[in-house]
């Protein structure tokens, strides 16, 4: 056993160091866990060669792992994961509208979208007033159907 704590800030070094290089294998999939605690462990390791102070290099590392659990593995995750939003034409799909043009199965009328007026066919006759719910779009058309009380 005193044989081991002798050699403790080495093992950090090097248990650090292999897990840095499986995130480099693993690749983003572990979220930089990996990469972060094996640095957190090499840097412990160190400070104990650095000081002969093995506690120090416990206390250490224990605090920064804390630390980065509590507060940094949040911050990190926000910034590598994406968020995919619906922008332009995609938002239309689901939204609630207004005839301003008669809208028949054999010809397209016409809707308003918040401000936005937009080409509209549906498959049942449609009146000027009637609400709508965009379903679909084909080409420069939405594709709606009216809404049921």
């Amino acid at each position: 056993m005193e044989n081991l704590i002798g050699i403790l800030p080495e093992i950090f070094i090097v248990v650090g160091l292999l897990m840095v290089l499986a995130e480099l294998i693993l690749g983003i999939q572990t979220g930089f866990d990996l990469l972060l605690i094996g640095s957190i462990m090499v840097i412990s390791g160190f400070v104990g060669i650095l000081t002969g102070s093995e506690l120090l290099m416990l206390m250490l590392a224990i605090g920064l792992s804390v630390v980065y659990i509590a507060i940094g593995r949040k911050k990190i995750r926000q910034k590598i994961t994406t968020v995919t939003k619906k922008t332009n034409i995609d938002r239309l799909v689901g939204a609630y509208g207004i005839v301003v043009k008669d809208i028949n199965p054999d010809s397209a009328g016409i809707i308003r979208v918040d401000d936005e007026q937009w080409r509209a066919a549906a498959e049942e006759v449609l009146y000027t007033g009637d609400p709508v719910v965009i379903e679909a779009i084909e080409g420069v058309t939405v594709i709606v159907r009216k809404l049921t009380k």
